[in-house]
C-alpha cells in the first residue's frame, strides 16, 4: 500500500481527505482543491511515443498567442516535456530566438532535436545538479501537459524556477482538474496530480512566481477540452520608479511638464513614478490648493498657462481627462503645445 500524502503537494495544506475512485485513492484537498494520486501505476515513458493528440495547428496558435505579447525577441528559451518539438516549431515561427532547448524522454526527442537546438534527456533537476544546464540561463521555461505526470511536481517547478533569470517567464498548461468541463474528474492513469486555477497558481507562489496570466477552456483534445494556461514570473520589487511615467514616449523632448490637478493622483501615482524636476507648476481650479506646493512645485490658478507658451500639460484625472482637455483647448489652444493625460502613460 502506498502511504497517505502528510500535505497537499499544490498548497502544502496538512492531511487532506481522501476519496477512492476505481478502487484508487487520491488526496482532495479542502484549501486548493487539488487532487492527487495516491495509488499511482507504472507508466513507461521512455517507450510511449509522446505528442500525437493536441498538435493541431490551432492549438498551437493559441499556446503562442498566450506567450508572445509577453516575450521580446532574443529569448533563450527551455521546454520541459518538449514532445516532438510543434510548440517550438510555432514559437520561432512568431519571435526570434538566441537559442531554443528542450527536455524530453520519449522517442519524439528525435524529432524534437531537428526542431531546437539542443533537445536533453534527463531530469532537469539532474541537468541544473552537473551544470549541463546553468541556472538563470533561460528567459522562457515552458512546460505542456507535463506537469500533471510527474510525482512531485513541487520540485520541477523549483527546478524551473531556478533554471529561469530574474526576469523570465514560465508557461504552464496541464488539464483544468478533469480537464472536461462535462466529466467531474480523470481517470486518466498517468495523470498523478489534478490541478485547477486556486492549485497551480498557489504551487507557483510558494516557489515565488507571481501568476501574470491565465486562461481555462483552453483546448488540447475532445478529452481534454478545459486546460488551464498559465504565465508567471517574479513579482517585481515594491519600489518607486521615477522613470516609469517620465520615460514614456508621449513626454519625450520635453523638459518642465504642467501638470493639471494637484489631488490624490499626486500622492497616489505622480509621487512614485513621475520625476519632480520635470514639473514646471500644478494647475489646478480649486482656489484652496492654489498657492500650495506639490511634490516641490507651486500650485498655480489655469490662468498661469496665459504667462508662456509652448507648454506640454499633463492631464492628472482618469474621471475629468474630457472636459479637462475641452476647456484646455477652448481657454489656452494657442499657449498649450502638447495635451498629454496620465491614461496614456498608463498604457
Amino acid at each position: 500500500m502506498h502511504e497517505l500524502p502528510l500535505s497537499c503537494a499544490a498548497c502544502g495544506f496538512p492531511v487532506p481527505e481522501v476519496v477512492v475512485i476505481g478502487g484508487l485513492r487520491r488526496t482532495a484537498c479542502p484549501s486548493c482543491h487539488h487532487s492527487q494520486r495516491i495509488d499511482v501505476e507504472p507508466f513507461d515513458y521512455q517507450g510511449f511515443a509522446m505528442g500525437g493528440p493536441g498538435r493541431t495547428p490551432e492549438r498551437l496558435s493559441a499556446q503562442a498567442g498566450f506567450v508572445t505579447p509577453h516575450l521580446a525577441d532574443g529569448a533563450r528559451a527551455l521546454e520541459i516535456g518538449c514532445a516532438a518539438g510543434d510548440l517550438a516549431q510555432e514559437l520561432r515561427r512568431r519571435k526570434t530566438f538566441a537559442l531554443y532547448h528542450g527536455v524530453e524522454f520519449s522517442p519524439a526527442r528525435d524529432m524534437a532535436a531537428t526542431r531546437m537546438d539542443r533537445v536533453f534527456t534527463r531530469p532537469l533537476q539532474d541537468l541544473l545538479a552537473s551544470g549541463e544546464i546553468e541556472a538563470g540561463g533561460y528567459d522562457l521555461v515552458l512546460s505542456s501537459h507535463c506537469l500533471e505526470h510527474l510525482s512531485v511536481p513541487s520540485d520541477v517547478v523549483a527546478a524551473m524556477a531556478q533554471a529561469m533569470t530574474p526576469d523570465a517567464l514560465l508557461f504552464l498548461e496541464t488539464p483544468n482538474r478533469s480537464g472536461h468541463a462535462r466529466l467531474p474528474f480523470d481517470d486518466n492513469r498517468s495523470h498523478i496530480h489534478f490541478f485547477g486555477v486556486s492549485s497551480l497558481t498557489r504551487l507557483l507562489a510558494r516557489h515565488g512566481l507571481e501568476t501574470i496570466a491565465a486562461e481555462t477552456g483552453a483546448r488540447h483534445d475532445a478529452r481534454y477540452s478545459d486546460s488551464l494556461r498559465v504565465l508567471a514570473r517574479r513579482p517585481a520589487p515594491l519600489r518607486a520608479d521615477p522613470t516609469l511615467l517620465s520615460s514614456h514616449p508621449r513626454l519625450a523632448g520635453v523638459d518642465r511638464i504642467v501638470v493639471w490637478g494637484a489631488g490624490r493622483m499626486v500622492e497616489e501615482m505622480l509621487a512614485y513614478y513621475l520625476d519632480p524636476a520635470r514639473i514646471a507648476f500644478f494647475v489646478d481650479k480649486d482656489a484652496a490648493k492654489q498657492g500650495g506646493v506639490r511634490l516641490g512645485a507651486p500650485v498655480r490658478a489655469p490662468e498661469a498657462l496665459e504667462a508662456g507658451a509652448d507648454w506640454t500639460v499633463l492631464i492628472n484625472s482618469l474621471e475629468f481627462e474630457a472636459p479637462i482637455r475641452a476647456e484646455i483647448e477652448t481657454r489656452f489652444g494657442g499657449r498649450v503645445d502638447r495635451i498629454v493625460a496620465i491614461a496614456e502613460l498608463l498604457e
